[in-house]
């Protein structure tokens, strides 16, 4: 999986400032989470991705917080 630093400057212009991570273990996902978990619309950030890499949206219910939201890049 490579997402080019242009694909990463378009992405923060469109959806504001966002941390990456990965999970280590089992199939090494690739994941993307913006601002304190907040959702972002899910087809543009695939359009903006693009074809090769499918983006799978997450979500955990927090008691505190509410829904949590996520993206992990397949």
């Amino acid at each position: 999986m490579r997402i080019d630093a242009d694909t990463l400057v378009l992405i923060r212009s469109e959806f504001g400032e966002y941390d990456i991570s990965q999970v280590v273990g089992g199939n090494n996902d690739v994941y993307l989470r913006f601002g304190y978990w907040r959702r972002v619309n899910l087809q543009k950030l695939q359009d903006l991705i693009g074809s090769g890499i499918r983006v799978v949206e997450d979500d955990l219910d927090d008691d505190d917080c509410g829904t949590l939201y996520s993206y992990k890049l397949r």
